[in-house]
């Protein structure tokens, strides 16, 4: 199983390569990997959404270009704005002709917004989640920074602060060729993003389509009369089961990109694509994106499962020598372990934690104390640290002294120090 773990350091792999995992890795089944010579996209990252982990990776750092995979970073920031309190959703945003047809580029995505009109805050995220709106995530920046250019030195701030050092925009629609991810800090992002903005799935990313315009966004130079739909453009949303988000993006000079989650049971995975230019004898590029999603996802779930096994809750720890006598802890990342179909029922789950903490000068929150190690038979498979939840001050000299004597007698006692 050596080939299980080489897979979780995946991360360490230089860019253009390959990474196949190994049928014997596989024991359940009898097949192996999707025929890479089959896939259109010049580079696939594979994640376990709950850890993760990369299941399979083809030039996974290679900059290509998100076209308008971009758009989701877009509506990063508008989640956080309206979490710190400066948005609201049903807020009423007037549609600037900068934002709108002919401004916007001849042949590209949009919602139809028309210059005067008042449109809410979600369904202009509506707009560029579900039909790729250009205009959609021109009016949101617009909204947000006042323009694109000023919401782009937003946007690369908001992802150095996530650690991703690769993705720089400068722009939030996608439009530009200037704009540039890999897919292996693209994937990771869309899974920041969803743990981030679990409600993005419900409100934006799963929907099949959108109405708009409605009555109320008639003004008096475009009158809206009957019902519009517009389909959402991920075709892997409206025709993969489980499927429930998240983008497609085509420019030219990127080619046919896809970035789609989808979930069975407890197991989500991540897969993004870029670069496909459906050159391979499987019809065009749309077409050959939807199967190269569609296969890549199929080998995931079969090869692949996302394992929860049952933890106590991690007790409150004694901290000796601090003004607050004990802290909470967390974990820093999910508590699951991704294994390999049919050996989930062989995980086991440790917590390993020290009876008490010395505050021995001040502790940030964060600080890490312990940690959870997932193993099957003798092979450790993941590793979680446990951290105080809390900052630790170091207490006075009176409080020092007191456990101090306290911890003194516990000894002479024969009780651990925790008590």
């Amino acid at each position: 199983m050596k080939t299980f773990l080489r897979l979780i350091a995946v991360a360490a792999l230089a860019a253009t390569v390959c990474i196949p995992l190994p049928a014997r890795a596989l024991p359940s089944l009898s097949g192996s990997l999707p025929d890479l010579g089959s896939i259109d996209a010049k580079a696939v990252v594979i994640i376990d959404a709950a850890t993760g982990t990369v299941l399979f990776a083809k030039n996974p750092d290679m900059p290509i270009p998100p076209a308008s995979l971009t758009k989701i970073v877009t509506l990063h920031l508008v989640y956080n704005e309206i979490y710190a309190g400066r948005l609201k959703k049903d807020e009423l945003v007037t549609i600037d002709p900068r934002d709108c047809t002919p401004e916007i580029p001849y042949g590209s995505s949009i919602m139809y917004l028309r210059p005067g009109m008042k449109v809410s805050v979600l369904d202009l995220m509506q707009g560029a989640a579900v039909v790729s709106g250009n205009d959609a995530a021109f009016a949101l920046a617009r909204r947000v920074a006042g323009s694109n250019e000023a919401f782009a030195e937003r946007m690369n701030q908001a992802v150095r602060d996530l650690g991703f050092a690769h993705m720089h925009f400068v722009e939030p629609s996608g439009l530009s060729e200037l704009n540039m991810v890999t897919a292996r800090e693209y994937a990771l992002f869309a899974r920041r993003y969803l743990e981030l903005h679990p409600e993005s799935i419900a409100e934006l990313h799963s929907l099949h389509y959108i109405q708009f315009p409605r009555a109320e966004h008639a003004t008096p130079e475009f009158p809206v009369k009957g019902r519009y739909i517009q389909y959402n453009r991920n075709e892997m949303v409206l025709h993969y089961p489980g499927c429930d988000g998240l983008k497609t993006g085509y420019i030219i000079e990127a080619g046919y990109n896809l970035a789609a989650t989808a979930v069975r049971g407890n197991t989500r995975f991540i897969i993004v694509t870029l670069g496909g230019r459906g050159t391979t004898g499987r019809g065009g590029g749309p077409t050959a994106r939807m199967r190269d999603g569609k296969e890549l996802m199929d080998w995931a779930f079969a090869n692949f499962t996302t394992t929860v096994p049952k933890l106590e809750p991690f007790p409150a720890l004694r901290a000796w020598y601090s003004s607050e006598g004990s802290t909470e802890l967390r974990a820093v990342d999910t508590l699951a372990v991704t294994t390999p179909a049919g050996e989930a029922s062989s995980v086991r789950a440790r917590v390993v934690l020290p009876s008490s903490l010395s505050v021995k000068s001040d502790l940030p929150e964060g600080t890490r104390v312990g940690e959870v190690i997932y193993s099957s038979g003798d092979r450790v498979l993941r590793r979680v640290d446990i951290v105080t939840a809390s900052s630790l001050s170091r207490a006075n000299i009176f409080i020092v002294i007191k456990d101090a004597v306290s911890r003194f007698f516990m000894r002479l006692a024969g009780k651990p120090a925790a008590y």
